[in-house]
């Protein structure tokens, strides 16, 4: 609560929110959490690009929008930018989609330069301007990742909005993404003072860094499990930004993220061939049916089946992957992996599943209703991640009765506990980021799996019953919102 004894307001400034825009965890993230603060009491709204095809995604999915009379309108680069607002209210939150010119391009462009990073100002300035439109002014501002760090930056260090006063949060999803580019012309056409650009605050080896910009200038910065706050204060994480992190750790917390567990829920899942529950297992082996049909493999086969649900890039391990084709196949397992991502990568899962046809399975691509086939139909659920800000993958393959081998690294070290510690566990941990490590964690679970059914129910009905929900999350943000009103 405020002083005033109302509720704390609060923006979501994000350049991802699912379902509508969705391109990784900072999507499901903003998507979800909103609806867990409004639950929890907080004032909360939503504002977001109108990428291509984002309008055409709010219609097909029968949201009602309207359109606000005023429009917002920010300056930058010596002229006027302006969007039509169009608002929607999903789940009692209510969402702004800023549209306009400024958001025709790619919503994370190949190459960042000046003018590619441009929309991402302007939206970050044109977030800061809606509180004229709409006739609503929040006490915080929420910025997600390197795309809504300008936010932060125009509140310390532009020449009009440092006068403000405004408080924000910078909430760090992946610290490997940090928005850097060369500093000419942006400086000038962003109106900022020409001393933020300096080593303390957004210079980062000659070069423009909005993320450690961004860090510098929140009130607060957060990340997404407590494991990876601490890791990224190392430089064997963040290399040369370990140190303004580890400067900034007053200000840092890890708060692990939450699921939305009425999307991922297996007994009521409309993407799948039969519903199951912690209560009920038996349409799960139907599920595992669905998915050996899907792939080309014997339906009735006793063999684990083992899946992979992931980007496929050098974050997550597939190298790890692919490299340990013959002895994954030794295994007897079958591995079914769903994404795509680094070519290298792709390939070299190609060039293991031509090598083990009767083993190994890429389905390339990206296709929702077959990745909660994998989550419901699979054994295991394989995530060697290199390094893994929270996850969520582990999270939704627990909640769908899929033992989850993985990486003892940020969030899963956060959610995934060894099964055979002296307290147990809900799954298969692994330290070393090797082959070897992998497949020591790999072979105990193929080998509990086949040879001690009991031990096995139990760890699913362990993973099944976590709580993922946001509740507890939702909490520590609220806590936080109140600690910046005092």
């Amino acid at each position: 609560m405020t002083k005033s004894g109302s509720a704390v307001k609060v923006l979501f400034v994000t350049t991802e929110l699912a379902p509508f825009s969705k391109v990784g965890g900072l999507g499901d993230v903003a998507g979800s959490l909103p609806k867990a603060l409004r639950q929890a009491g907080v004032d909360v709204r939503v504002v977001t690009p109108a990428w291509p095809g984002v309008l055409e995604k709010v219609s097909s999915l029968g949201v009602r929008t309207t359109t606000v009379k005023a429009k917002v309108y920010s300056a930058y680069d010596w002229r006027i930018h302006s969007a039509n607002i169009i608002k929607a209210t999903v789940d009692g939150v209510i969402i702004y989609f800023l549209n306009s010119e400024d958001y025709s391009g790619s919503q994370y462009p190949s190459q960042l330069n000046f003018w590619t990073a441009s929309p991402f100002a302007v939206f970050c300035m044109q977030a800061l301007e809606l509180k004229n439109a709409i006739d609503w002014e929040p006490d915080i501002y929420h910025c997600h990742d390197w795309t809504s760090a300008f936010l932060p930056c125009a509140l310390a260090w532009h020449r009009h909005y440092r006068q403000t006063g405004g408080k924000s949060i910078m909430t760090l999803h992946n610290v490997a993404y940090q928005g850097i580019f060369e500093p000419y012309p942006f400086l000038e056409a962003s109106g900022l003072e020409p001393w933020s650009f300096n080593s303390s605050t957004m210079e980062f080896y000659g070069q423009v860094n909005l993320l450690k910009g961004g860090i510098v200038a929140a009130t607060a910065v957060t990340t997404v499990s407590p494991t990876y706050a601490n890791e990224i204060q190392t430089y064997e994480s963040t290399r040369e930004l370990s140190g303004i992190l580890y400067q900034q750790r007053s200000k840092l917390r890890g708060i692990i993220n939450g699921l939305d567990v009425k999307f991922w829920d297996p007994n009521g899942d409309k993407a799948i061939p039969a519903k199951f529950s912690v209560k009920d297992l038996k349409g799960k082996a139907a599920c595992k049916k669905a998915l050996l049909e899907r792939a080309g493999f014997d339906p009735n086969t006793n063999a684990p089946v083992i899946v992979c649900v992931s980007r496929l890039v050098e974050q997550k391990g597939f190298d790890m992957v692919f490299n340990a084709a013959g002895q994954i196949a030794e295994t007897g397992a079958k591995l079914l992996i769903i994404g795509s991502g680094n070519d290298w990568i792709e390939k070299g899962i190609i060039q293991a599943s031509e090598a083990y046809p009767d083993s190994i399975k890429l389905f390339k691509g990206y296709d929702e209703p077959l990745s909660h086939l994998m989550y419901a139909g699979g054994d295991i659920f394989l995530m060697p991640s290199v390094f893994e800000p929270c996850g969520l993958s582990q999270m939704i393959s627990m909640r769908y009765g899929t033992v989850p081998v993985v990486r003892e690294v940020g969030g899963l070290r956060d959610t995934v506990f060894d099964v055979d510690r002296p307290e147990g566990g809900n799954g298969f941990t692994f330290q070393t980021c090797d082959v070897d490590g992998m497949m020591w964690a790999l072979r105990r679970a193929v080998e509990r799996y086949n040879n001690d059914k009991a031990s096995w129910k139990k760890f699913m009905i362990e993973g099944m019953s976590e709580d993922f929900t946001w509740d507890k999350s939702a909490g520590l943000y609220k806590n936080l919102y109140e600690e910046l009103m005092q």
